[in-house]
């Protein structure tokens, strides 16, 4: 397997360009200087195609093209020249395409619905890309796949696994998910010979890049806890939840591909709080009257998950803790500044797209 030299301007290819994760990604890597190809589902979709062009370094060296993943033609076409290639395009299959739940499925729908859809995706990627010639892979995945039963006092990203078949058994379908995106991700990348870089990502909590990241699933959320005084939750959870910044995790990805050497999975989130001290920090910028209620007296609440980071620190040091990520996305929503970047003249972008 080639090596590339991580001190010379790379181009790379990030699949998902207008998803949370991959516009941060392409905006750090923009910044170093690198060429960028950006895939989404649609070109003439100027909500995201502008704001994206707008970015700093974008107009001589960010270029998108539409792409997907049931079509590998189209995917081989955005590797063209790249050397790298950032999987930040599969997010949760969170339910059927009538609407039902993924929690709700029965075993052969959610294999049907979130299972092999996550796994075909993931697999047509990697595939183009050995055809491609792409050598360098990073997966953004998630902490689901680091959960196994019974909980260990420290997880290790090289030690722990969550076992899919439990997860499908469980009706886990949505954690199950990245689990399966990993396994056939290895599979892959071992049978020809690619070095695959994998992030467990926690739950992504910053300001966004484009307008359409306050409709994500997370951050949907938070907005309407703002704006609307809508509850997330009826009562604060007792467990927890492990948190990263989006700019944390482009700085994590962007590291992976600086050095040669990393390989493997990754825990790419800041640390895991208890959801009581996040809603603490969610209080500060949302009425009184959408705030869950307190846990009730008597639950047992859960500890929350501690993690080895010394792999994580050997790639970037996360620089936000909790109420940054907090505060920077109310921040963001409030300034409305990502607004500005559809004054940003259409031709221009136009001239930067593939259709």
């Amino acid at each position: 397997m080639p090596r590339n030299n991580p001190a010379k301007t790379r181009h790379i290819c990030v699949a998902g360009v207008s998803g949370l994760a991959g516009a941060h990604i392409a905006r750090t890597a923009l910044a170093l200087g690198w060429r960028v190809t950006g895939t989404l589902r649609d070109v003439n979709d100027t909500s995201k195609t502008v704001p994206l062009m707008a970015m700093p370094g974008a107009k001589d060296r960010l270029r998108l093209v539409s792409a997907d993943t049931r079509q590998s033609d189209s995917i081989l076409n955005a590797l063209v020249d790249t050397d790298a290639l950032v999987i930040a395009c599969l997010p949760s299959i969170r339910s059927a395409p009538d609407g039902t739940p993924a929690s709700k499925l029965d075993h052969s729908s959610g294999l049907k619905y979130c299972i092999d859809p996550a796994r075909a995706a993931c697999s047509t990627l990697i595939e183009a890309a050995y055809k491609s010639a792409v050598f360098d892979i990073v997966l953004v995945s998630s902490t689901a796949s680091i959960e196994p039963e019974p909980e260990p006092a420290t997880k290790d990203e090289l030690l722990h696994y969550s076992d899919l078949d439990s997860q499908i058994r469980d009706g886990k379908f949505i954690a199950a998910q990245k689990t399966a995106l990993e396994t056939i991700a290895v599979q892959l990348s071992q049978e020809y010979d690619l070095r695959l870089t994998i992030l467990l990502s926690g739950m992504i909590v910053g300001p966004g890049v484009l307008p359409c990241h306050a409709d994500g699933h997370i951050l949907k959320h938070l907005r309407d806890l703002s704006v609307d005084a809508k509850p997330w939750h009826d009562q604060i959870p007792a467990g927890s939840m492990s948190l990263v910044h989006p700019v944390d995790l482009a700085a994590f990805c962007l590291a992976a591909l600086q050095n040669p050497e990393a390989e493997g999975r990754y825990l790419a989130v800041r640390k895991s709080w208890a959801w009581s001290d996040i809603y603490s920090e969610i209080a500060n910028f949302v009425p009184a009257q959408a705030l869950p209620t307190d846990v009730s007296k008597g639950t047992e609440t859960t500890r929350p998950s501690q993690f080895n980071f010394a792999r994580r620190d050997s790639l970037s040091s996360p620089q936000y803790g909790l109420a940054a990520m907090i505060s920077g996305f109310y921040q963001w929503l409030d300034d409305h500044t990502y607004t500005e970047t559809t004054k940003v003249d259409p031709d221009t972008a136009a001239r930067t797209v593939d259709a």
